[in-house]
């Protein structure tokens, strides 16, 4: 059995890098023994409303000469500056760019992220900073705590990232039900007192869902005899975030001024947008369901200015009723700077997230292993909303839903727990197929003839997928499973051993259009000999994957870490 990481650290400190909001917090092991949901939870002040806030805009902003100048709602205030003084053309401002690799596998190409005037900058560099400002901020909170801390005696969580000695993927929605399992039951739900414990009792079964700014993730589980749980359905989820709605509303402010001042808009104030985006982001959570009180939501001045100036000096406040790209027709009228909207016609802006995410889980509870699930548990920023909250409990009225007093915080919450006991999950499920790039001796009644190619006197067929794991194939943490034995006959420039994942059950050759390339599981320079066999297996840890490669003539051993989110 393979041993998991679990060396003792004097404090646990847990990045939570969303889409549109960032935070941290932390425990030492004393704050963990005494009570695991008693961590330190950074504030944060937005300089344009001096309010604070538990996290921050997931925003950077870069110099005119590319260097690092600031991350979140500081980045937006600078930003801001920028654009009033024309001065901002020059400068990278990047927002809610994790999303902008929702759709990218890996590839040997490095990517590029476009910046809101079109500039181009390497994501590395992007996500770097990011995660290193995170990183300084939370190191310099801990040192008011503790002087004398060094970053080797931190355990770092990161809900995105990659494995070292030091650091550890939280799987998000893992990292929730951890929270919720440990929260006090005075402190709990919306929901039973006695939910919390029926819900992680033996034999139970429980769906997690994380719903984010930009992606809702979906996992399942079934609690075990000795308390930790296996993963019934391998990780799901889409696109189908708070963003969503947010995009919803901006589609009917455009729609109601216009192009001309769209476009008027977008090159003389790209400001304007974002700042209605803001307005709504904190109107939204007034939005009931089936309420009687109008919305009431602040626009810009800009707006209604541009608006008159494209229009022939019509006043922007004549107008009463907007179509949206959706064909869906909005009533409305303002008092002062508000736009208001009747309550129903509110809630149309969460119509077509809520709808993703409901049809997903009827999914997912028509599937063999997600028959007998009894309790949904609704966490992340958007889970806040009443009408998601609504949505998903008059879609599942017979269910127990679960929705945790400050459910936004509750995956940071729970992944530090995880670093503290990272024991919850004994069982998984493969996200994936994953395997090795290899060739064989061409056979006709097996492999395609446009693949065949003679070297060193044979007739091959290569890119053959040749498969450790399957998708959904269960696993159990910490065990040594799907083993192959290769051969290396050449060494490579950037590596050895070509790893590859798949979202098929039985690809066949790596280039088909499901296949996606990961990595080399050797580094250039590797000391392992050519034309001796390498005894390559997996091991599912508690959020990482190790690939283990073993040459027994050499006695060499090689690991590469792939995170599971």
């Amino acid at each position: 059995m393979a041993s998991s990481k679990q060396d003792k650290y004097l404090l646990v400190a847990a990045i939570d890098f969303g889409t549109t909001y960032s935070g941290y917090a932390f425990s030492t092991r004393y704050d963990f023994q005494r009570d695991p949901t008693n961590t330190f939870l950074k504030q944060w002040v937005d300089p344009t409303s001096s309010m604070m806030n538990n996290k921050t805009s997931t925003c950077i902003l870069f110099t005119k000469k590319k260097k690092f100048s600031k991350f979140g709602f500081e980045a937006e205030a600078k930003y801001l500056d920028l654009i009033l003084d024309k001065d901002h053309m020059n400068w990278y401002f990047f927002r809610r760019f994790k999303m902008s690799l929702y759709d990218v596998q890996s590839t040997d190409e490095e990517v590029y992220l476009e910046d809101e005037t079109g500039k181009p900058m390497a994501a590395l560099i992007v996500f770097t900073e990011s995660l290193k400002y995170l990183i300084d901020s939370l190191l310099n909170d801990a040192r008011k705590q503790q002087s004398e801390i060094h970053l080797q005696d931190i355990k770092w969580i990161l809900t995105a990232g990659i494995d070292t000695e030091m650091l550890t993927i939280a799987l998000e929605p893992e990292a929730a039900a951890m929270y919720v399992k440990h929260i006090p039951l005075e402190r709990s739900v919306d929901g039973k007192t006695g939910d919390v414990f029926q819900t992680f009792s033996a034999g139970s079964k429980y769906i997690v869902v994380d719903a984010g700014g930009g992606t809702i993730d979906i996992t399942a589980h079934q609690v075990m005899e000795d308390g930790n749980v296996k993963e019934l359905i391998k990780a799901t989820g889409g696109d189908w975030g708070g963003t969503r709605v947010d995009g919803e509303y901006i589609d009917l402010i455009k729609c109601l001024i216009g192009r001309t001042a769209t476009d008027d808009l977008n090159q003389n104030a790209p400001n304007v947008f974002f700042e209605a985006c803001r307005e709504f982001e904190s109107a939204k959570r007034t939005i009931k369901p089936k309420s009687d009180i109008t919305f009431n939501v602040r626009i810009p001045s800009d707006i209604g200015e541009t608006y008159t100036r494209t229009h022939s000096g019509k006043n922007l406040k004549s107008v009463e009723y907007v179509t949206t790209k959706r064909k869906k027709q909005f009533k409305i009228s303002f008092i002062g700077d508000k736009l208001r909207l009747a309550s129903s016609d509110a809630e149309k802006f969460f119509a077509k997230s809520v709808k993703k995410i409901t049809k997903h889980l009827k999914k997912v509870f028509k599937q063999k292993d997600g028959r007998g699930i009894s309790t949904i548990i609704l966490v992340g920023g958007y889970a806040e909303s009443l009408i998601l909250m609504e949505g998903i409990k008059s879609s599942f009225p017979h269910m127990r839903t679960i929705i945790p007093q400050g459910a936004a915080w509750s995956v940071l919450r729970g992944a530090v727990i995880f670093g503290h006991d990272p024991s919850l999950i004994r069982q998984r499920r493969s996200k994936y197929s994953y395997g090795i790039d290899v060739f064989e001796k061409f056979n006709p009644a097996k492999h395609d003839e446009n693949r065949k190619y003679e070297k060193d006197g044979e007739i091959r067929c290569g890119k053959i997928f040749s498969k450790l794991v399957e998708v959904d194939q269960t696993v159990t943490v910490g065990e040594y499973q799907g083993e192959g034995v290769y051969t290396l006959h050449a060494f490579g420039t950037k590596g050895d051993v070509k790893l590859y994942s798949s979202t098929e059950m039985n690809p066949q050759y790596v280039d088909d259009e499901n296949c996606f390339f990961i990595g080399y599981i050797l580094k250039p320079g590797h000391s392992f000999l050519l034309n001796e066999d390498i005894v390559i297996k997996m091991c599912f840890g508690e959020t990482e994957i190790e690939f283990n490669a073993h040459q027994p003539k050499s006695q060499k051993t090689a690991k590469y870490y792939l995170g599971q989110n």
